[in-house]
């Protein structure tokens, strides 16, 4: 299992080099194609990091790291990668690009296959709920991608359906797949609220889509009914925290632990001020920064923080001063590049003069990332005890 922890770290080092790489463009230096760039950035982010840290917990839980099955999946799946990480710089959305990005969507496929399979003597836990239901949304996050096929394919490229598109993709992968991988880890100890989670969760989930279309100044049902589903996630939300589920090995695991679940209800809180039209109106307003601020949230405060506690603790990760202090840089580059994200959407909603060098700020404040991650990556090759229920 480390060997997978490792080719994760090093996805996110190169997921966090391009994001580097694409801050020095906007400061004025144009370095290559920047939608291209973008498109391998948000994919190897996706899929190479979070994607993989999500089969890492799902193998853990499934008591499956010496399956045959899971093994070769994974294999498969890191070769999809790799091919749109060495075609989509070049080509955008081209026939290999999609061809890689195809072989990922089968590949993903056949682990909710694999899910079903592992949970079925246990499926009324609220922990297999979870991860049923998640792969049942990472399934349907696929229609995101193959609609954009067609949509392109008939030069509807600029359209609102486009974009919808690649909502419906991000929200059922993040807010589905992922999330609800997240909370199987959290309910896993027979959580005494477990069951009342799941439902508030699965009962929110498709409800707050209509969230991610906001954007297109929809009638005013379409809000109501995202406001709900933002507060039957903030009820599951407070059941989740009233009641210990993860037992923690050390104080700086605990530390990330609860910067990450702090970025959780952060997003939170955003999803429910966000139902509204005025709310929604600054977000049309700003948003290079609003947009890209609260994803960032997601996947760098709270899914990476989360991730790595996870790893930390069940010590695939060593604790040692160079994974510490690449973890402090990680954090500190998330946190001053949120501040300056929403700080610049603030000020151009108050009409208050800009940050005229923000991009260059903004590129040695996240330059703290990719060094970070660096940092960690390789302590994860140290040499360091690993619990022998987890070797590989």
């Amino acid at each position: 299992m480390q060997s997978y922890v490792r080719i994760s770290l090093i996805f996110l080092t190169l997921a966090a080099s391009m994001g580097l790489i694409l801050r020095l463009m906007q400061s004025g230096f144009p370095l290559m194609n920047y939608k291209y760039l973008l498109h391998t950035h948000s994919h190897v982010a996706l899929i190479g990091w979070v994607y993989n840290g999500a089969f890492i917990i799902i193998s853990n839980l499934l008591q499956v790291e010496n399956s045959k099955a899971f093994k070769r999946l994974f294999w498969i799946t890191q070769l999809s990668i790799i091919g749109m990480l060495l075609s989509f710089p070049f080509l955008g959305y081209g026939a290999i690009s999609i061809a890689f990005s195809t072989l990922y969507v089968f590949c993903s496929y056949y682990l909710v296959i694999l899910i079903f399979k592992y949970t079925s003597n246990k499926s009324r836990s609220a922990s297999a709920r979870f991860l049923r239901w998640g792969g049942i949304y990472l399934i349907a996050s696929s229609a995101g991608p193959f609609a954009l096929g067609y949509f392109m394919a008939n030069d509807m490229g600029d359209s609102n359906w486009y974009n919808i598109s690649i909502y419906w993709f991000l929200h059922f992968l993040y807010n589905g797949f992922f999330l609800f991988v997240v909370f199987a880890h959290l309910t896993r100890e027979n959580h005494p609220k477990g069951k009342s989670i799941f439902v508030l969760m699965n009962a929110s989930l498709i409800l707050l889509f209509g969230l991610s279309t906001l954007w297109t100044d929809p009638p005013a049902f379409i809000y109501l009914i995202s406001g709900i589903a933002a507060m039957l996630q903030i009820m599951a939300f407070i059941l989740l925290i009233r009641n210990k589920s993860v037992n923690l090995i050390n104080s700086f695991t605990k530390w990330l632990f609860r910067l990450s679940i702090a970025a959780y209800g952060l997003k939170l809180i955003f999803q429910l001020v966000g139902c509204t039209h005025s709310v929604q109106q600054f977000i049309n307003d700003t948003v290079p920064y609003s947009v890209i601020g609260f994803i960032h949230l997601v996947m760098l405060g709270f899914f990476t923080l989360l991730l790595l506690s996870y790893f930390f603790n069940n010590q695939l990760i060593g604790l040692t001063n160079i994974s510490k202090l690449g973890s402090w840089l990680l954090i500190i580059g998330i946190v001053l590049s949120e501040v300056l994200l929403f700080g610049q959407a603030a000020l151009i909603q108050l009409s208050i003069p800009w940050l005229t060098d923000f991009f260059p700020t903004l590129t040695a404040v996240s330059s703290l990332m990719p060094l970070g991650i660096l940092l960690l990556t390789f302590s994860s090759f140290g040499n360091h005890t690993v619990s022998p229920s987890l070797k590989q």
